[in-house]
């Protein structure tokens, strides 16, 4: 990426600042492998303990290492979904003290960093789509940045010699991961590896209560993305290989968009394809947490009322509250666990989806039932 010269002497500013007032507490970063993708790496090391001077590394889900002189204490957190960082950030209590700034990226009107941790709230928000030139004058001793993000944001951000952080989050697999780099980064791996317990547990839940299902015993599935934009209504999938499959595919569900090729993002669908594959049940999911509405909408539509999910009752509001539960969230084991619920109620008897919430919560943020039922609670959508 080439600079501009004012931009090249506001690096060299910024950098001389730094190094007047000795705040940078990194020694900086060494790559492991030239450019490697999510999907080269199979297994990402944790890192390794801090040695006796206090200075360790951990290997991010590019591949690369970071390396520390002591543990960081000023994080800023930028690009896009920041709210799905932020939110796995804050599994772990030192984040209201590390976490200096972030972008504020939300998919509903309430912020649940700013809700639910009050110490965040008096915190400076970066501009939407910050640039290096606006995050480097925080001086953070680390930039916290999903892996997407690295041409665009992370590469500027490293050519200052501020030390980057890449997550990806896209996979169970990857979650738990990116977990344990994140408890490296705070210095407290136990926290990471109780969270991951905690996801597996959910996990051993749902497998036992699916145990001996036939593949043919499996329902047809179709999850759709709803989107009104400037009064374009439009349905997508989303590919094979992103957690929404997943998840559908973990809580016994088989996904009828499997054949469809869904390469690069979600994939527009028309209501002649949705009617072809007439699935069994469908999710509906809307980023604006309206997913209730929609689906009321959907029942009402005779074009839709000729299909046997609708026509059996069958149709579904992916849950919300801050965002949706299908994303690369914390939320996602709640999503997965609402979702076999809902193809298999017989065998989840008495499922009852406010408990659930509020021992997700109480567990995985540790906070106290009040706010639980005061804060989250009241802005819970979904099909019970």
């Amino acid at each position: 990426m080439k600079l501009s010269k004012l931009h090249f002497l506001l690096i060299c500013t910024i950098l001389f600042v730094s190094l007047l007032t000795g705040c940078a507490e990194t020694v900086g970063i060494t790559e492991n492998a030239p450019e490697a993708s999510f999907e080269e790496i199979d297994i990402y090391p944790v890192s390794n303990d801090p040695s006796p001077d206090g200075s360790f590394s951990v290997v991010d889900a590019l591949g690369r290492t970071v390396e520390f002189e002591k543990q960081p204490r000023r994080i800023v957190v930028a690009g896009k979904a920041t709210t799905m960082l932020n939110n796995a950030i804050f599994l772990f209590p030192e984040a209201t003290e590390r976490v200096l700034s972030y972008e504020q990226r939300l998919q509903t009107d309430v912020d649940f960093i700013t809700t639910i941790f009050p110490a965040m709230a008096g915190k400076t928000l970066l501009a939407r789509d910050a640039s290096a030139e606006q995050i480097a004058p925080l001086n953070p001793d680390l930039v916290i940045l999903k892996t997407y993000m690295r041409e665009k944001v992370g590469l500027p951000i490293e050519t200052l010699g501020i030390p980057v952080l890449y997550l990806d989050l896209e996979s169970p697999e990857q979650f738990y991961t990116d977990l344990r780099t994140i408890g490296q980064v705070l210095g407290n791996a136990a926290r990471a590896e109780a969270l991951i317990q905690m996801y597996k547990a959910n996990e051993a839940r749902i497998a036992a209560a699916l145990s001996g299902l036939d593949e043919t015993e499996k329902p047809s599935v179709l999850m759709l993305e709803y989107k009104n934009k400037g009064g374009e209504l439009t349905f997508s999938v989303p590919p094979v290989d992103y957690l929404q499959t997943i998840i559908v595919e973990r809580a016994g569900g088989s996904p009828v968009w499997r054949q469809v090729i869904t390469d690069g993002g979600w994939t527009v669908v028309t209501l002649e394809q949705v009617a072809a594959w007439n699935p069994q049940i469908i999710f509906i999911v809307d980023y604006s947490a309206r997913a209730v509405d929609v689906v009321t909408g959907l029942k009402q539509d005779p074009n839709w009322q000729v299909m046997q999910a609708v026509s059996n009752g069958k149709i579904y509001a992916f849950p919300a509250d801050f965002l949706s539960w299908d994303q690369p969230d914390p939320r996602w084991g709640l999503g997965e666990l609402w979702l076999a619920s809902k193809i298999y109620p017989d065998r989840f008897p008495g499922f009852d989806l406010e408990t659930e919430v509020r021992a997700f919560y109480a567990d995985y943020y540790s906070l106290n039932v009040d706010i639980i039922d005061g804060k989250i609670l009241p802005l819970l959508v979904a099909d019970r």
